[in-house]
């Protein structure tokens, strides 16, 4: 499976992206600095955020796309295996392209940070994060939200938006909280541990659907 940080980039460039990855998911954009970016990526170089992105908001850019391009891929993939294997996916198959993608990004061994920090983003900032998707980079995503509508066919259009709303900060929230509590290494997690608190996650996203 593809990971984040296993295209070819430099040492300096992957430092950085990691760096700020972490501080960003734990502090929002905002919060952070670019010397403490080089300084947290063991750059003595304090202006080198600048000088292999060109700015702040360029790395930030990077991180979005690099995550989203990712989770998209994954869920281009599920949507081909629906289609080739034709007729309309089940609602249980549809929310678990939603969900599942997004697990697992880091490399072997490696935090998890991206839906912390995209999460954080994206309510601070949602319009530079639309931005930074490009209408490119969540394609997968609206290719499911258009698949949820067709089973929701018993609310009107606006309830619908609404419960796609819903869905969409439910999702980001869990898989945020999720991410946060794995990286508490001081106590078990019994609960966020196991693969079937995700399988539960999908079962109360299907009942947002389907409730009346």
């Amino acid at each position: 499976m593809v990971r984040l940080n296993e295209k070819a980039e430099s040492d300096a460039v992957g430092a950085l992206k990691r760096a700020a990855m972490k501080l960003f998911a734990e502090r929002g954009v905002d919060g952070v600095t670019v010397r403490e970016i080089a300084s947290a990526a063991g750059q003595k170089n304090h202006g080198a955020v600048g000088y292999h992105f060109g700015s702040k908001a360029e790395l930030i850019r990077a991180l979005v796309v690099d995550g989203a391009q990712l989770i998209d891929a994954r869920r281009q993939g599920e949507l081909a295996r629906f289609a080739a294997d034709g007729g309309e996916p089940a609602l249980e198959d549809v929310v678990g392209t939603l969900v599942y993608p997004s697990i697992g990004l880091a490399g072997p061994g490696e935090e998890e940070y991206y839906n912390r920090f995209v999460v954080l983003f994206a309510m601070a900032h949602r319009d530079q994060f639309m931005e930074a998707l490009a209408g490119r980079w969540n394609t997968g995503f609206q290719a499911c939200i258009k698949l949820l509508r067709g089973h929701m066919s018993h609310l009107p259009p606006r309830q619908q938006t609404e419960r796609i709303v819903f869905i969409e900060s439910y999702l980001g929230a869990v898989l945020a909280a999720r991410e946060t509590r794995l990286a508490d290494d001081t106590r078990a997690h019994s609960i966020w541990s196991t693969t079937d608190v995700l399988d539960h996650l999908v079962h109360t996203i299907c009942a947002i659907v389907k409730a009346p």
